[in-house]
């Protein structure tokens, strides 16, 4: 046990681990005192790699149950709790009202069409559909009995119905007590340079074709389906982040506490999450891709294209974690354990002759790496 103690303040002292995993892994080895009969000739290396997946695997659990919650809790959960509060009159709390406001006009003509939605309050979401005229409901709950009253405090949508427009600009300001979501939906045949921020709500792009897409968010998740874009941007605080159908020529995003699940193309892909996993699916590699994956605490999977002549590229490298890679006719460079986790450098043969290839550099602190490549 002071061996595995050993290499873990080891680990510490040359930054590959932060004091606050150290500790979690001192307690976990800790908690282990009978290493007795096959165990006790385990290699230490794998104990220590099989504690580091452990403590990953908790965090990005809890990370995940975390995200949700406070997605809920400030979507549609807070929306039914007055409700519920309201059938036990003693507590002092309200019932919620619930105002939609529907707003329909033409698109005017433009190459590129603008979409700019900034919402403090609740969700936005903007969808491509087949009619030629834009839509845009507004769904505002304000906690009260009084319809009349309350009709004096909504957010007042400074389009007019039937207007043409050119340019999708609107930003919702605070409310004290209640929510508010949009719903855009625009011609799918037309072009759009998308930017969506929203502090406590999920953001949704669906069906759509844009030059660039820009999505952050505080609190909530973040959902790409059937997006083509030359370039996907954004960053986000607690939630997940998922994108399917996506195409692109460069996603660059963010998260502080969440997980990635992307089924995706693009020539450039860079991910970054502190407390959660990254899986991503690659659709198809056409000419020189780059996917660049790390997370702190959390696993990384990759499933590669079924693609004969493709060619890969790989730098893998975990803090305390596996690497495992389901490929065949690979060239390593270098394959080595150290400090309970793994390093592999690694190409196909021929890797410079072919005219697909992908270069995949993923990095885990504690968490593994998984490669695999999927069945044509």
């Amino acid at each position: 046990m002071h061996e595995e103690q050993r290499m873990i303040l080891r680990m510490l002292e040359e930054g590959k681990i932060t004091a606050e995993e150290a500790e979690a892994l001192l307690t976990a080895l800790g908690s282990k005192t009978d290493f007795s009969g096959s165990e006790s000739q385990e290699d230490p290396w794998t104990r220590l790699e099989k504690m580091g997946e452990d403590f990953a695997s908790k965090v990005e659990v809890a990370t995940e149950r975390f995200s949700r919650s406070i997605e809920h809790s400030v979507g549609d959960k807070l929306n039914k709790l007055p409700k519920i509060l309201a059938r036990f009159p003693f507590l002092g709390y309200e019932e919620s009202q619930e105002f939609t406001r529907v707003v329909r006009g033409k698109v005017g003509s433009g190459e590129v069409i603008p979409i700019d939605l900034s919402n403090i309050n609740g969700a936005l979401r903007v969808q491509g559909w087949s009619e030629e005229e834009y839509q845009l409901t507004c769904v505002q709950r304000l906690k009260g009995r009084d319809r009349d009253l309350l009709r004096s405090r909504l957010f007042s949508v400074p389009w007019d119905d039937d207007a043409e427009k050119t340019d999708f600009t609107l930003s919702v300001p605070h409310v004290s007590e209640g929510t508010i979501s949009l719903h855009l939906m625009v011609p799918e045949a037309r072009l759009y340079s998308v930017r969506l921020f929203s502090q406590n709500g999920s953001l949704r792009v669906e069906n759509l074709k844009g030059t660039a897409v820009n999505v952050d968010t505080v609190n909530g998740s973040i959902r790409l389906h059937s997006v083509n874009a030359q370039t996907i941007q954004g960053e986000g605080g607690n939630g997940s982040c998922e994108m399917e159908g996506v195409e692109a020529k460069m996603v660059r995003h963010a998260l502080g506490n969440g997980s990635y699940r992307l089924s995706l193309s693009a020539a450039e892909v860079d991910l970054v999450t502190t407390n959660g996993s990254v899986n991503v699916r690659i659709a198809d590699v056409v000419g020189d891709s780059r996917y660049r994956l790390r997370t702190t605490n959390g696993a990384i999977k990759v499933s590669v294209p079924p693609q004969v002549d493709l060619g890969l590229s790989l730098d893998l490298q975990t803090a305390v974690g596996r690497i495992s890679t389901e490929v065949s006719a690979l060239e390593i460079a270098r394959q080595e354990r150290r400090g309970g986790g793994s390093v592999l450098t690694a190409h196909t043969v021929d890797y410079d002759s072919k005219a697909d290839r992908l270069n995949l550099e993923a990095s885990s602190t504690s968490g593994s790496i998984t490669l695999s490549a999927r069945e044509a």
